[in-house]
């Protein structure tokens, strides 16, 4: 049997009903894009607005909530804690009702953040409080670098920025031990900003003793070769060493590099012909040589 067609098959002036059929299906495609972009942001404004309604209610509640808990938090310090939980607690609760049981909205964060960076021992402080009752105080302790006795047999703490405080808790720290003619008790500020002042600078050992520690943090052979550190009745600084029976002057912390290089370079050579323990003392406060003094006996 032969093919049937229909006229307008064969007619092109008759008009085809396909564009009509894909005109159709690319509106409805625009209409389901268009209904699922209206779909996606009325979601995210619902989400918007429960985020803000949870907050606001997070707010509420915190603000009608009272404070159950003083949560103390301390950093350690070398693995050491010179300040205790119980002495925070104390500080800033000392009868022991300031804050637990009080409406958190009446809680003064500045002052209690005052009160705890009043202690030496307190190197930075943060205090907030929580939704679920609790003040939270996180403590960050000075890290200390040197301890020296001055001469009225106190014992205070030089940290790594300069600042000087009390031993508080008797932890027995491995440090640079400074003794001797020594008269600088606690005082406020940091080494690093007094010795910009030329009349504090002359009469204070601290910057002195500071340097000194800082160097011997980087240098391992002078660290483990200083017992004390001595200070003379001329404010000289003279090392007591671990090994030999002798003391090193270096004067004053001027080009310690230089002054500690002669000193290896004498042991080194010293090993080979002499016995160290001989000297009485080296001297490395003079340029360009070392100065021994020999003992009598």
């Amino acid at each position: 049997m032969g093919n049937y067609f229909r006229n307008n098959d064969l007619d092109p002036e008759t008009p085809s009903e396909t564009p009509e059929v894909k005109n159709t299906f690319v509106s409805t495609k625009k209409k389901k894009k268009s209904r699922k972009k209206v779909l996606i942001n009325l979601a995210a404004i619902l989400g918007g607005g429960a985020i803000v309604a949870l907050i606001g209610f997070a707010g509420l509640q915190q603000k009608a909530e009272n404070c159950w808990k003083v949560d103390v938090k301390i950093e350690q310090a070398n693995g050491q804690y010179f300040i205790s939980e119980n002495q925070i607690q104390k500080l800033v609760q000392p009868n022991g009702n300031e804050i637990v049981g009080q409406p958190l909205k009446n809680i003064q964060i500045d002052k209690i953040h005052s009160l705890i960076a009043s202690n030496p021992a307190v190197r930075d402080a943060q205090v907030f409080t929580t939704v679920d009752g609790k003040c939270v105080i996180k403590v960050s302790q000075r890290i200390p670098i040197a301890r020296f006795f001055n001469g009225d047999g106190n014992s205070y703490y030089i940290d790594k920025d300069g600042f000087v405080f009390p031993s508080l808790s008797g932890a027995a720290l491995k440090l640079p031990l400074f003794v001797g003619n020594i008269d600088e008790k606690l005082s406020a500020g940091s080494i690093l900003e007094k010795e910009k002042d030329a009349t504090w600078k002359k009469k204070s050992k601290l910057d002195d003793m500071y340097h000194l520690a800082k160097y011997m943090q980087k240098d391992a052979f002078v660290n483990a070769q200083v017992d004390h550190v001595y200070v003379d009745g001329q404010h000289n600084l003279v090392i007591v060493p671990r090994v030999g029976d002798h003391d090193i002057y270096i004067g004053d912390v001027n080009h310690l590099e230089r002054k500690f290089k002669k000193l290896k370079t004498f042991y080194s050579s010293v090993q080979k012909t002499h016995d160290i323990n001989k000297f009485k003392s080296i001297h490395l406060e003079y340029d360009g040589q070392v100065v021994c003094e020999r003992k009598l006996y």
